[in-house]
């Protein structure tokens, strides 16, 4: 399997993630569960942007 991450691999992974969290929010699950959720997409987001910036000084 290849584990080389693109910008578009990141984009379709923080939209599946919202949506996951969206869905979170209505059912009214554990707001632990959705704080760590929330993080987790924070995470991807911050990765996504940094390598957008190397992208671009590249």
């Amino acid at each position: 399997m290849n584990n080389i991450i693109t910008l578009e691999n990141l984009k379709v992974e923080i939209e599946k993630k919202r949506e996951e969290l969206n869905n979170l929010m209505v059912c009214e699950i554990d707001k632990y569960k959705i704080l760590d959720f929330s993080q987790k997409l924070d995470k991807l987001i911050f990765q996504y942007y940094k390598f957008r910036e190397n992208e671009k000084s590249n």
